[in-house]
């Protein structure tokens, strides 16, 4: 067998007395700080949302999908409720209690203002839980936070289309038809959002510091249904109070809005859709101020 020739040179100290290798440097990183904010809203604050405006339109399409998921009915549940509960509160204030309908089938009118009250009822509830719901993405994510009450009063919407359009079912059976009035319901429909927006922005930050807004709100909404025009008319509200009424609870606003627009085939009244306009945009500055002061202790709460 050859054997390897002999070069005298010790290998070991050789490698011993090779100059290092050069480390291999990796390109660095940019830091990324993520501060709290300032508590206030600012004009960095209403561009950041902006900037992340297609986010809302995922969380919201997220929820729809979440909720409706191996759902047999689906997007019937949302007729189920307004219809059921014209039906009973027809049963027993129309025909026992004996209510009038501003000369509607009292289960019309009831219908009529079901269809805004439970999109508002709902909306509210869901933006009120939307902090706490999506706690794993408020401590591990950036975003703004304001998006997910936004985002779950967006979703809402797409209940609010099939029951919008039972109602118009309904009024022509009963031989109320469509009419060039109807180009009016988006009015309403704005009150409603904006309404549920800055009630729901205010409800999901205080939610995530006080867990008993969840059981407070339930109440507060079933008390607001009776003290609505949704089974009474709104002429039952003394004439000197009614524009008042109307101004300080803009959801009254909105349910005569739809009456008009659909059954009554009128206009909504300018004046009482102005005045609502500018206090729901007032509770919404309120509601947007509350949630930007307490937002910063999002992630140590939720």
């Amino acid at each position: 067998m050859a054997s390897m020739p002999h070069t005298g040179a010790d290998p070991v100290a050789s490698a011993l007395a090779a100059p290092p290798l050069e480390a291999t440097r990796l390109p660095e990183l940019p830091e990324i700080v993520v501060e709290g904010g300032p508590g206030r809203v600012s004009r960095a604050g209403l561009r950041e949302l902006w900037d992340f405006r297609e986010l809302v339109t995922a969380f919201a399409a997220r929820q729809v999908l979440v909720k409706y998921k191996q759902a047999f009915v689906g997007l019937g549940w949302s007729v189920v409720q307004p219809v059921a509960s014209a039906i009973i509160f027809s049963i027993f204030l129309g025909r026992f209690a004996h209510l009038g309908g501003e000369g509607l089938p009292y289960v019309l009118f009831v219908l009529a203002g079901m269809t805004s009250w439970t999109f508002f009822s709902g909306a509210l509830g869901n933006s009120m839980e939307s902090c706490v719901r999506d706690a794993v993405l408020l401590r591990k994510v950036f975003f703004p936070r304001e998006i997910l009450p936004l985002a779950a009063v967006l979703a809402s919407l797409v209940d609010f289309a099939p029951t919008l359009l039972t109602l118009v079912v309904v009024s022509a059976v009963k031989g109320i038809y469509p009419a060039w009035t109807l180009l009016a319901v988006p009015l309403p429909l704005v009150i409603l959002v904006a309404t549920a927006l800055a009630l729901g922005l205010a409800a999901s930050a205080l939610n995530v510091y006080y867990r008993d807004v969840r059981y407070v709100l339930p109440f507060l909404v079933q008390i607001g249904l009776f003290a609505t025009p949704v089974v009474f008319s709104l002429s039952l509200v003394p004439p000197r109070w009614r524009l008042a009424y109307q101004t300080l609870n803009p959801v009254a606003t909105a349910i005569d809005d739809m009456r008009r627009a659909v059954v009554h085939h009128t206009w909504p009244a300018p004046l009482p859709n102005a005045l609502a306009l500018v206090w729901v945009l007032v509770l919404l500055v309120l509601g947007y101020l509350l949630f930007k002061r307490l937002e910063r202790g999002f992630a140590d709460r939720v």
